[in-house]
């Protein structure tokens, strides 16, 4: 579901695409089958990505329609059994099937696949009040369509780090009633930076969960490959937060090998610091009143307005890590800056799951002898509800384009591949909520010079994304 880039001692290398999927078909049948006993006697960890807002803005779980299938309810009665004894299980699955008719290097077809499972376990039950214990895994089988197009911009969110996948492995707590929290463990900076709820739809990996930018320029990292942390998040208000994180960066991270259970710090790791503040209202919102008539007495109750929510976001990083230049030199640290925000714009005054929302972002890395793309910028539309029959459908039009740096142009060009300069995207999906648990999504993504390169052919990409989510 994100766009991984690592960075091996000194050197960017791509490692691979990353976003929100997971393992064989076997390997979920076996998964769903055994997955509320497996919970009930394991550490946990929670849903993903647990961020300042958990929940997608009204865009992702829907009261179960006509259309609900037995396994959803079997699975969903399990995991609310379990939740009721502190323990919260999760289990996500994504599967995209995409193929390019015209444009790229060459014309293939590719299918990817992605299980993110695990669990939290709460110690409120046992006496000990807002602490709990995170565990997850990924599982990802597949093969990637843009190593066969030439682009950046993964096609498929579902392409991450490859096989089974130790994760997150963290304690976190709480105080204030939640104004006020600690993780510390093994956990991801893209699980609580630099995403928006909304960036969890597309199909595409440019944005899904987390920008591109950020794994190309820094050592940034997102789903399947977690390093030691410690991060904090306060909020002085109902509508603002501040975060702040420190993470492990190492050329161990992402290694397919490794399986996510090495743990070692080593001589020459560095540090990524990451810093966000957010601002999360809600425009037009008002509480249930009751109004009483002053001539006969009698009351009317006025119901509540959810109003229009929006998140914006600013962030920024640092880190002391030695990067190779373009050039053939080495630098020793990178820093950059994101801005990014949705907001719902409408919502119908008839029917509440019907909205129109906009969301967008930049990034900007200002050192183009190590920032593959030092500046990116994205954005675009989601309407609920566009077809009047289907009210928790959405239709999404999003539009991503990266500037390459003129240091790795100058590279590519003194290689004889050409003058990189711009990769844009155009992607329309249409997402079809099947029932509370399910969905299945139509994708068309137009790539225009997919690498940056002119000489390359742009790109028609057509498929579907199927996903399950408990």
């Amino acid at each position: 579901m994100w766009h991984e880039i690592s960075f091996a001692r000194g050197m960017p290398a791509l490692f691979v695409p990353f976003k929100k999927k997971y393992g064989t078909p076997l390997r979920l049948l076996l998964f769903l089958a055994v997955a509320p006993f497996l919970a009930a006697n394991s550490l946990s960890a929670a849903q993903l990505p647990p961020h300042v807002t958990d929940q997608p803005l009204e865009l992702h779980r829907y009261p179960l329609t006509e259309v609900g299938t037995e396994l959803g309810k079997f699975v969903d009665e399990k995991f609310t059994s379990l939740r009721n004894q502190g323990i919260e299980p999760f289990a996500n699955y994504w599967g995209t099937y995409l193929a390019n008719p015209i444009g790229g290097n060459q014309q293939g077809t590719a299918w990817a696949q992605l299980l993110v499972f695990g669990t939290e376990i709460h110690f409120d039950n046992y006496g000990w009040q807002g602490g709990s214990i995170f565990i997850s895994a990924t599982d990802f089988a597949g093969t990637n369509l843009s190593q066969k197009v030439g682009n950046v911009f993964t096609l498929s969110q579902a392409v991450v780090i490859k096989d089974f996948n130790l994760y997150s492995l963290y304690f976190k707590q709480a105080f204030w009633d939640d104004k006020l929290e600690f993780r510390l463990g093994r956990l991801s900076a893209g699980q609580v930076f630099a995403s928006l709820p909304i960036m969890g739809l597309p199909v595409g990996g440019a944005v899904n969960g987390n920008p591109t930018s950020l794994f190309t320029n820094s050592p940034f990292h997102a789903t399947g490959v977690a390093s030691w942390a410690a991060y904090t998040k306060y909020l002085p208000t109902p509508e603002t937060y501040v975060q702040a994180g420190i993470f492990q960066a190492s050329p161990q991270l992402g290694n397919p090998a490794n399986h996510g259970v090495n743990f070692s710090i080593q001589r020459g790791d560095g540090e990524l610091l990451m810093f966000e503040a957010g601002w999360l209202p809600k425009f037009g919102a008002t509480d249930a009143k009751t109004l009483t008539d002053k001539a006969d007495g009698k009351k009317q109750v006025v119901p509540a307005n959810p109003g229009l929510p929006g998140q914006y976001t600013f962030g920024a990083y640092y880190s002391n890590y030695t990067f190779a230049t373009f050039s053939g030199g080495v630098e020793h640290n990178t820093y950059g800056f994101y801005a990014q925000a949705q907001q719902m714009l409408w919502r119908s005054a008839a029917n509440s799951n019907h909205t129109f929302t906009v969301w967008g972002g930049l990034t900007y890395s200002p050192q183009e002898e190590i920032a593959l793309l030092p500046l990116m910028g994205y954005g675009g539309v989601v309407w609920q509800g566009l077809i009047p029959t289907r009210d928790k459908d959405s239709a999404l039009l999003n539009y991503y384009i990266g500037g390459f740096s003129s240091s790795y142009a100058r590279q590519q060009a003194q290689a004889g591949a050409g003058w990189a300069t711009t990769e844009t995207v155009l992607e329309a999906s249409y997402c079809i909520q099947l029932a509370e648990n399910f969905q299945f999504q139509p994708d068309l993504q137009w790539v225009i010079n997919p690498g940056g390169f002119s000489g390359i052919p742009n790109a028609l990409v057509v498929g579907f994304q199927v996903s399950a989510l408990f």
